[in-house]
């Protein structure tokens, strides 16, 4: 089951491209995207393996994202961007 995050500030399209890349090479990443709104990004993982992927994801969307953080917004099913 997937999660979602929200992004803690505005990305560009262009932000949002270069994050999924890094996030989607990771490991243990089943799936991610970015809402076309570029407000909340949904990751799924391998083995339920969130807190090294996320860590790693936080890192990412911060140095992409121009100190962009991330917060839990729900899980899928239950949260609807």
């Amino acid at each position: 089951m997937g999660r979602y995050y929200r992004l803690s500030k505005k990305i560009t399209d262009d932000m949002a491209t270069a994050i999924l890349n890094e996030i989607n090479e990771l490991e243990n990443v089943q799936t991610a995207r970015i809402t076309e709104d570029n407000k909340y990004l949904f990751v799924d993982t391998k083995d339920q393996q969130y807190p090294e992927v996320m860590t790693r994801a936080l890192n990412i969307c911060s140095r992409l994202g121009g100190k962009c953080e991330l917060s839990f917004a729900g899980f899928e099913g239950g949260f609807q961007p």
